[in-house]
């Protein structure tokens, strides 16, 4: 595997250095605060049975590069794949896709090949700065250690990664985990110029794992005003014929997402008088598995469960639901949640994903009180009761909360300062606020 989308597929990573010198070598003096930056989103495509198109993370890293470039800056992407990965690359946004290929210890990476990381550093300069996307990753130490050894700044986006360490109530759920952080990790975190955390929760645990950590709080967001404008509102949502029809569509992960409360709060609904039917589609292998639990709890045929859908098919079938059900564990921030909002999808959400605050000061839906399949059974039940006015002032609001949560242009902006070790205008140092012991 070699450099992809700018130089062509059969490029190897001779070429992808040579690349990379003429890309920032017109940079190379520049300093970073009111010139264009040299940006390099890195990014650890490891196997798993998600595309890249749908892949939330690829996404996020993906909106940022355009909108840095549209920006004025100079920004790229840097996949570090797996055999058999194929990231997606938008048409013009310059990329590198590098081999995962290196030191391994129990089937997980802990070192790169001496090519690879020199690919990734190539020509580096003062204008230099690496958004690094993920946490809990061992190549985290080889790769920071080289960027401090070259007094190259990085910043870490930890994409929820942090949040379901501790649960909301502060209960320890991975204590592996806090031992590798703790003991390995907090080393390259301590040395970014940021770790951003995308909900007060994970914020909170950043700082207590790393109490070095200098966070930063941002939301995630699903639409560009500076590229796309901003989103027109749904005009002329009604209730539907089926109503009421429950929905979730993206990433099909069980746990994460809370999909094994919502099957079973769904049958707990049916069969305590609920006329409701849910419908699910998404990527992932669960969805053989997600279908034996609909029967197995007797509302196979209330359900359907399908693949993935993009664009206007998706828009297409989300629109004749009437509520987007997220009963989250751990799947802080989603961006379909919020996509759901934009559509005029009224909300059902648990505090898991971050946003039921924002919900429910909003008028945009309902809570699901716990992780529980009888809290699901319970928002439904509320649901299937509201008129269709109620129904169509909650569309509405679910619209304006989703606007309000998050724009790519002011997050990117936001972004740029901290790339430039400023804190964000408008808003205090993150990594000062007190933070709950846990």
């Amino acid at each position: 595997m070699g450099f992809f989308s700018v130089c062509g597929a059969d490029c190897g990573i001779g070429q992808a250095v040579g690349w990379a010198m003429s890309l920032v070598g017109e940079t190379s003096e520049r300093g970073l605060r009111g010139r264009p930056l040299d940006i390099r989103h890195l990014i650890f495509d490891e196997a798993d049975d998600h595309p890249s198109g749908a892949n939330g993370l690829h996404q996020v890293a993906r909106q940022l590069a355009l909108e840095q470039i549209h920006a004025g800056d100079r920004s790229r992407l840097i996949f570090l794949a797996a055999p058999g990965r194929a990231p997606e690359v938008p048409s013009g946004l310059p990329a590198q896709i590098l081999p995962l290929r290196g030191r391994q210890v129990l089937g997980r990476h802990i070192g790169l090949d001496r090519d690879v990381l020199e690919a990734i550093l190539a020509e580096s300069g003062p204008s230099t700065f690496y958004h690094i996307h993920g946490v809990r990753q061992p190549l985290l130490l080889p790769i920071s250690r080289a960027m401090r050894r070259r007094r190259l700044p990085f910043g870490v986006t930890a994409h929820s990664r942090f949040g379901h360490i501790y649960s909301l109530d502060g209960k320890l759920e991975r204590p592996r985990a806090v031992l590798y952080i703790k003991l390995l990790e907090q080393f390259a975190l301590n040395a970014a110029r940021f770790v951003h955390a995308l909900t007060p929760h994970e914020a909170d645990v950043v700082r207590w794992l790393v109490p070095g950590a200098k966070v930063a709080l941002l939301p995630n967001a699903v639409y560009s005003s500076s590229i796309d404008g901003i989103p027109q509102a749904p005009t002329g949502r009604n209730p539907s014929p089926q109503f009421p029809t429950f929905g979730f569509f993206g990433r099909l992960a069980i746990e994460h997402k809370g999909l094994d409360l919502l099957i079973a709060g769904f049958a707990r609904y049916r069969h305590s008088g609920g006329k409701g039917r849910l419908a699910l589609f998404g990527s992932g292998q669960t969805h053989q598995q997600l279908t034996e639990m609909c029967a197995a709890l007797g509302v196979a045929d209330m359900c359907t469960i399908e693949g993935p859908r993009f664009g206007q098919d998706k828009v297409a079938a989300a629109s004749e639901w009437d509520f987007y059900v997220a009963p989250s564990r751990f799947d802080h921030m989603p961006l379909a949640l919020m996509e759901a909002g934009l559509m005029g999808l009224p909300l059902i959400l648990s505090e898991g994903t971050g946003l039921l605050g924002q919900v429910e000061a909003g008028g945009a839906g309902l809570a699901i009180s716990g992780l529980s399949a009888e809290s699901v059974a319970e928002a439904m039940h509320a649901a299937e009761k509201i008129a269709p006015a109620q129904w169509r002032k909650l569309s509405e609001n679910a619209y304006r909360v989703a606007l309000a949560t998050g724009d790519w242009t002011t997050i990117a902006a936001s972004l740029r300062d901290l790339y430039c070790g400023e804190p964000i205008a408008g808003h205090p140092p993150a990594h000062s606020q007190q933070h709950r012991t846990h």
